[in-house]
């Protein structure tokens, strides 16, 4: 044991000695030159080393130097600039004049992609002769190679700025890349991303193909973890993990995400391809499918009070503004700029299988749209809910503020009550739903839709129940009151209803006006016209109702009555319906019109001189 213990004393002794002896033997300085022309030829950027190099043994064998900066040719501004760096190097291939680096270590980094650390050409300049300088060399005929099997950033920031000096932030980035061979390079990074009050954190594993570097490079991302959180986002954010293939083409300048793999929040998740052509004018292919995605839990609506839009559009408003709320009298229409699609173009497919939006249940969502300088044409916008489907096809037109909307509404078999439900408007009317309309506006929400809209709307509803009013109770009550011939009404149900029904109707920034409305089941027809307004939550229809049964007799009066049109004007507040309707004064024109009937058919058999003054009068209304 003693023997053993001794040997390995000495053995320290030696690798103490053997480093001491190269620490005062080689000099890091001799080949920094060296280095900078190496990074010079391999990339053209500038390296600068502010300090002198300096050994450092224990616990690795390192080369340390002060502050360093990286910088384009040409650029106004570094790419990197780092307060300190750190090599960590191997000891054997020093004897062999081989400089190789196990480790680069940058930390407080501060890296730029902006216009101004990009490569700048001056084509006026004159080109400058080759450099005179040599670089040192150890004493001997073979040169120094450098190799680097590791770089490792940390706690760095990253500043990008695009073209329209439009930029953000990636901080507290630490970044290792370690080569497995001369063609692939294991990466992970962590960092967070911060944007408009908002921040991406994220860790990603991923393994780089060099191989046709730099014409191409891709990258196998095997995980992703993230988390954003901030301004207009649930308080608990959104997370979730997944993997995906990067593929960069310098030339083209594209940037593919394929087989993308996304889960989100532990329910929602996204699979899928896209595309970017990176030029002056960005260019996106999109397409995304997901087998459930609740846009609700993403956007914090599940917290909010259900069927309450309003609640949502104040939360949006609160979530979403970055400056202090002002009290201002601007039209909020200055609210819809969506002018930041003239800045790319873009064709999206996307499909969900089970979509939750605003507390709806959508099956087969499927949307593809095709933006082409800022003109965005919705080809197809389809999907399932309340036991019906929709499409909306349509044109966003982006180039002016506020964005107009051009809509073609679609929707069959919807079941009514659960929709008036979801868009908390009072349930006063169910059945099944369908709808073709063809609506203009500017804007593009609910408020938008109730203020600022206009088109045509042909409405058709089976099985159709009006509740809060009995239009055959009350017409059937109020002739019993004034007559005997008619029965007093047996059915006390507080709702009428219709086995069909369908509505003319123009809307007008709110109010819609009900140009025909016509109405028919085994009791009643029902025909009318009048106007409802979706800001006031009212209406006033005149309607002629034509009640064929539940007269309860049958006699000659109860059969003129089935034939009458007999008016009734419905007007008030949705949830609290109200009428008007005269019998008196009906049944008064119907007995003078009777009688009048009478006296001319009494005057037709009996004609007569004398009898034509009593004729005329008999036509004046």
């Amino acid at each position: 044991m003693k023997r053993l213990l001794t040997t390995l004393v000495i053995l320290l002794i030696v690798i103490v000695a053997g480093l001491t002896t190269l620490v005062m033997l080689v000099n890091p300085n001799d080949f920094r030159d060296y280095i900078v022309k190496q990074v010079q030829k391999k990339s053209g950027y500038h390296l600068v080393l502010q300090d002198d190099l300096r050994w450092h043994v224990w616990p690795k064998l390192s080369i340390l130097t002060g502050q360093i900066s990286l910088t384009a040719q040409n650029a106004k501004q570094s790419a990197i600039i780092a307060d300190n760096m750190r090599l960590d190097v191997e000891l054997l291939p020093l004897l062999s004049h081989q400089l190789s680096v196990n480790e680069v270590m940058l930390k407080g980094a501060v890296l730029r992609i902006t216009p101004d650390s990009q490569p700048q050409k001056r084509t006026e300049a004159p080109i400058a002769p080759e450099s005179g300088i040599h670089y040192p060399m150890v004493a001997s005929d073979q040169p120094w190679k450098l190799d680097i099997a590791k770089i490792k950033i940390v706690d760095s920031l990253l500043i990008w700025q695009t073209k329209d000096h439009s930029q953000f932030n990636v901080r507290d980035i630490n970044l290792l890349l370690a080569r497995s061979d001369k063609d692939h390079v294991s990466l992970e990074v962590s960092s967070k991303i911060n944007k408009n009050q908002q921040e991406l954190a994220f860790e990603l594993n991923a393994s780089v193909d060099t191989s046709d570097y730099p014409q191409q490079i891709s990258a196998d991302i095997n995980s992703l973890e993230y988390q954003l959180q901030g301004v207009g986002l649930p308080s608990e954010g959104i997370r979730g993990a997944g993997s995906a293939v990067a593929k960069y083409q310098a030339r083209s300048e594209s940037l593919a995400l394929q087989k993308i793999a996304l889960t989100v929040n532990g329910e929602s998740d996204l699979k899928g391809n896209i595309t970017a052509a990176l030029k002056d004018k960005p260019q996106y292919v999109i397409h995304l499918a997901s087998s459930k995605l609740n846009l609700d839990n993403l956007l914090g609506w599940d917290t909010l009070p259900k069927n309450s839009l309003q609640a949502k559009h104040d939360y949006r408003i609160e979530n979403n503004s970055l400056k202090p709320v002002i009290a201002t009298s601007v039209s909020p229409l200055t609210n819809y700029d969506l002018t930041f699609l003239q800045g790319f173009d873009a064709n999206i497919s996307f499909t969900v299988g089970k979509l939750i939006y605003q507390g709806m249940d959508i099956d087969n969502f499927d949307l593809k749209a095709v933006n082409n300088d800022g003109v965005t044409e919705i080809e197809t916008l389809n999907g399932d809910v309340f036991g019906g489907h929709f499409i909306l096809p349509g044109t966003i037109d982006a180039t002016i503020i506020p964005a107009k909307l051009h809509i073609k509404p679609r929707l069959q078999k919807i079941e009514l009550q659960p929709l008036l439900t979801t868009l908390a408007l009072p349930t006063v009317f169910s059945g099944q739903l369908n709808v073709a309309g063809d609506l203009v506006g500017e804007g593009y929400d609910e408020y938008a839709i109730s203020h600022y809209w206009q088109g045509d709307l042909n409405l058709e509803l089976k099985n159709v129940r009006l509740e809060g009013l009995n239009i055959p109770q009350l017409i059937q009550q109020s002739f019993s009151r004034v007559t005997d011939r008619v029965d007093q009404p047996t059915n006390t149900d507080s709702f009428t209803e219709a086995e069909n029904m369908s509505v003319k109707a123009k809307l007008d920034r709110g109010e819609v006006k009900i140009d025909e409305l016509t109405a028919t089941s085994g009791m009643l027809n029902i025909r009318g016209q009048g106007k409802t307004n979706l800001l006031k939550q009212n209406t006033d229809m005149a309607l002629l109702v034509q009640l064929t049964n539940g007269w309860g007799k049958q006699n000659e009066f109860v059969r003129q009555l089935a034939k009458l049109n007999i008016p009734l004007r419905v007007y008030g507040s949705w949830d609290n319906l109200q009428y008007t309707l005269n019998v008196e004064s009906l049944m008064r024109d119907e007995l003078q019109q009777k009688a009048k009937k009478s006296i001319k058919d009494w005057l037709e058999r009996h004609s007569s001189e004398n009898h034509k003054a009593l004729k005329d009068l008999l036509n004046k209304k």
